[in-house]
């Protein structure tokens, strides 16, 4: 898979950008109630911690500025081959986000690795 485009630590707000949905895929946590981005980063956080980034993917022509809870984290040195970083749920505020993201993924086949499981 082609690297994802992000900014982290570089400048003061952190950007995910996705451009396909093969990206998408790999990062969106439908597992999770609401759902939930998988944002590759460094900087450490805790569960329930608020995380704020900017997201910006195919989907929409303006980035989406996104706040929500940490509720997932994969730490430098885990087990897994997963990248570091966290998930963080969509708020009420995203649920259209949300709705978008599920139907551009509908038929995607489920059997691909993601950043999470």
């Amino acid at each position: 898979m082609a690297e994802t485009g992000f900014s982290d630590g570089e400048e003061s707000v952190l950007t995910l950008h996705l451009k396909n949905e093969t990206e998408l895929y790999a990062h969106y946590m439908s597992f999770v109630q609401g759902g939930a981005i998988f944002v590759p980063t460094k900087i450490s956080r805790e569960l329930g911690d608020n995380f704020f980034f900017v997201l910006s993917t195919y989907l929409q022509v303006d980035p989406i500025p996104i706040s929500g809870a940490v509720v997932w984290i994969t730490q430098m040195g885990s087990s897994s081959s997963k990248k570091e970083g966290v998930g963080v749920q969509f708020t009420g505020e995203q649920a259209a986000l949300k709705m978008q993201i599920e139907q551009a993924l509908t038929g995607t086949a489920n059997y691909h690795p993601t950043l999470t499981i």
